[in-house]
């Protein structure tokens, strides 16, 4: 029997193989670089619109105003706080800070309604923030967004390293050049094992465990002592805050911000990955927002109605594979599991004399 530490070691090294490995094997189809690191930093707020949905049970329609206000954040603070000290570390700490204190704010109104109606008021709040940003132009700019800000730089020790750059040009046959990637990719990676790792922790101690029964039975949780409006504002709170840090990454790595990352397209797209993917599941989201981002990525330069297809795809996940792509695929292995150990359980009694 493994011990925890081997497993949790086993996890680590097998996520970080699949992430250094993911860039090139999606190069053979049709990817890039610049793809991946999209993919990897969206599946950040992915993972985190899942710790609401899957482990909370709360549908929110408002998570592109954390997403797009992680991106603004920094830009601004970027454009017109520290213009001559582009730090990295502060503009993703400001903008994670500033989504997480927003999130409880909005927090403490909506957790305590339920279904549609916190849905709907989450969706108000966001269409809320969405016009404050856009008449704001003396600090967003307005309807274009921001793109002239300072190209962020991370301090580390005694060196300041520009995430733009590229590895160095090393072909490497079928799967694509080295030098396609940037740091931004190593950086983005590194982020998205240590958002998984946390998650992964996150879920399997007494806060995921009481997030579950509260979801399954909150009455019952209440009578055994829990708070549940406390637990669903704290992981409202960390939900905002993941979207934040990956709309920060991405306005950082993008070069540029706009209004539409805050619109009800990308709160429904949050959504449509975690669903597609698997609700409930650690990997699904970043399975279905991979999926998905690609598909967009291959199928919008060949056809006009990615929209469409797009819609079909969310359609047939959700009569084929209510589970998701993941959820469906762990499904599958537990019942050949119990198949299998019924088979020899039978298989034993009937060896016995």
């Amino acid at each position: 029997m493994k011990t925890p530490w081997l497993a949790d070691l086993r996890f680590v090294l097998l996520t970080a193989l699949g992430l250094v490995l993911f860039p090139f094997v999606l190069h053979p189809l049709g990817g890039y670089g610049g793809l991946a690191t999209q993919i990897v930093i969206v599946s950040i707020a992915s993972i985190g619109f899942n710790l609401l949905l899957g482990y909370a049970g709360m549908l929110s329609y408002g998570q592109a105003m954390f997403y797009g206000g992680g991106g603004y954040a920094a830009a601004i603070l970027l454009a017109q706080a520290i213009p001559n000290h582009p730090n990295l570390w502060l503009a993703l700490g400001t903008a994670t800070l500033a989504t997480a204190a927003l999130a409880l704010v909005v927090g403490a109104v909506t957790v305590r309604l339920y279904g549609i109606y916190f849905a709907l008021l989450t969706l108000a709040f966001a269409q809320m923030v969405f016009f404050i940003v856009e008449q704001a132009k003396q600090w967003t700019n307005g309807d274009d967004g921001l793109q002239n800000f300072p190209n962020a730089l991370m301090p580390l020790g005694p060196w300041t390293i520009d995430l733009s750059t590229s590895f160095p040009r090393i072909d490497l046959g079928p799967f694509g050049s080295l030098g396609d990637l940037q740091l931004w990719y190593v950086f983005a990676a590194f982020a998205l094992l240590v958002v998984l790792v946390g998650t992964r922790v996150l879920i399997r101690s007494q806060f995921g465990e009481v997030l579950d029964a509260i979801r399954e039975n909150e009455e019952r949780a209440s009578l055994v002592g829990f708070n549940a409006a406390a637990y669903r504002l704290a992981v409202f709170g960390i939900s905002g805050a993941l979207a934040g840090f990956a709309g920060a990454l991405r306005a950082l790595y993008d070069g540029t911000v706009a209004v539409e990352s805050l619109g009800i397209d990308r709160s429904g797209a949050f959504v449509i990955y975690t669903i597609v993917g698997g609700v409930q599941t650690l990997f699904g989201p970043v399975v279905g927002t991979g999926a998905i981002m690609y598909l967009e990525n291959v199928l919008s330069a060949k056809t006009g109605s990615w929209r469409l297809i797009e819609g079909l795809v969310f359609v047939a996940v959700i009569i084929f594979l209510p589970s998701g792509i993941v959820g469906t695929i762990a499904k599958t292995q537990a019942q050949r599991a119990r198949a299998l150990l019924g088979r020899s359980l039978r298989a034993t009694r009937t060896s016995e004399p």
